[in-house]
């Protein structure tokens, strides 16, 4: 870090150390609102995959991971606001609290990457499980959204990392520029528009695929309300690269970066939560019934399409898969060998097919047909 030009240093008021202006205590209030509701979903979230669904794939995984950030996260926010004095005006804070505070913002930024990073692919992950049927068109565009987050994350976890070399430079106090630092004003705009798009891509991929799965028009518009709380991380990742290039237009940069701690909270734990709405659902429908639809073990989240929407695709013709013979059966005789105990398995071979049902396995990604 280089200290000001001696003539900002002069039009700077005298320190005070002992009652300065100060930001206050909202930051660490938001914090602790925001981190704690996030447990309360990732505990819903757990509950519901690992007891009430029993199904538990990567998009659980990437989320849960990203818990681990997200602490390192909250930590590191509190303490700099509480502890290290980041909330006052930078000539307020004595000089022994920088090279600390500043390890801190580091590992602040490397920790909100990581945890972004991990949200977003547990979003393209749910997406890339409801595409599981779908045309190879989206299921290709879901996973090229998972490759450019997840390289988009590695690059600037490392550029974080090595924005100084050796990185202990970061946290130096210095009269003069550092020569092997990077211009962070550059890197830290071309960043944060980067993660900015793709925000918009985790949560416009999601909604995309909720519409097109065509739920029962109040659990569609109900879950899209849900999701679309994810563009309020969005715009927090806007103001907070707004706030980010102020930040590196000022020599008061405690005091600019406020913004940033806020709007970064805002970004981070709103689009965790908004990654952890869709596999809550089911805990919500068995105990909120009349708001979110009734739910239980045997419908499996099933959603029904009109046989009127089935007209629309090529005829079929009903089979069934029995797993005690291994035999491809017609539909009636695959339902009579079905009592027999063996759980069978409904495909579609090409054929006609008048009179079906389809339904939706939101959980699994999957379509089953059924006779009318």
């Amino acid at each position: 870090m280089q200290l000001p030009p001696e003539s900002v240093l002069k039009s700077f008021p005298p320190s005070n150390f002992v009652n300065p202006v100060t930001r206050g205590n909202a930051n660490i209030i938001l914090n602790i609102v925001l981190y704690s509701l996030l447990l309360c979903f990732m505990g819903i979230r757990i509950f519901t995959r690992t007891s009430l669904k029993c199904v538990f794939g990567a998009d659980d995984v990437c989320i849960l991971l990203a818990i681990v950030p997200t602490t390192i996260f909250f930590i590191i926010s509190v303490l700099a606001d509480a502890k290290y004095l980041w909330i006052r005006h930078s000539y307020d804070i004595p000089v022994d609290h920088v090279p600390t505070g500043l390890k801190m913002v580091l590992g602040a930024q490397l920790a909100f990457a990581l945890a972004c990073t991990l949200t977003k692919l547990s979003m393209l992950m749910l997406v890339r499980r409801l595409l599981a049927s779908s045309t190879l068109f989206w299921r290709r565009v879901t996973l090229l959204g998972i490759l450019v987050v997840a390289t988009q994350g590695s690059v600037f976890c490392i550029t974080v990392i090595f924005q100084c070399r050796p990185p202990q430079d970061y946290w130096k106090v210095t009269p003069d520029p550092q020569p092997n630092c990077i211009n962070q004003a550059s890197s830290l705009l071309v960043a944060g528009v980067i993660n900015t798009l793709t925000d918009f891509l985790a949560v416009v991929l999601p909604i995309r695929t909720v519409w097109c799965l065509q739920l029962p028009l109040k659990q569609t518009l109900l879950i899209i309300l849900l999701f679309a709380f994810g563009f309020i991380s969005c715009g927090a990742g806007i103001a907070r690269t707004y706030f980010m290039w102020v930040v590196t237009q000022t020599w008061d940069k405690t005091w600019a970066s406020y913004p940033v701690w806020i709007t970064a909270a805002m970004e981070l734990y709103i689009g965790m939560i908004c990654a952890s709405i869709p596999a809550t659902k089911p805990f919500f429908s068995t105990y909120l019934p009349q708001m979110f639809g009734s739910f239980s073990p045997s419908q499996t989240d099933h959603f029904t399409r009109s046989p009127k929407r089935l007209q629309k695709r090529p005829h079929m013709d009903i089979v069934v898969f029995d797993a005690e013979s291994n035999e491809v059966l017609p539909f009636e005789k695959g339902s009579r060998a079905s009592s027999k105990g063996s759980a069978p398995t409904i495909t579609c071979t090409n054929g006609s097919d008048v009179g079906s049902t389809e339904t939706f396995d939101l959980e699994r990604g999957k379509y089953y047909m059924q006779q009318a």
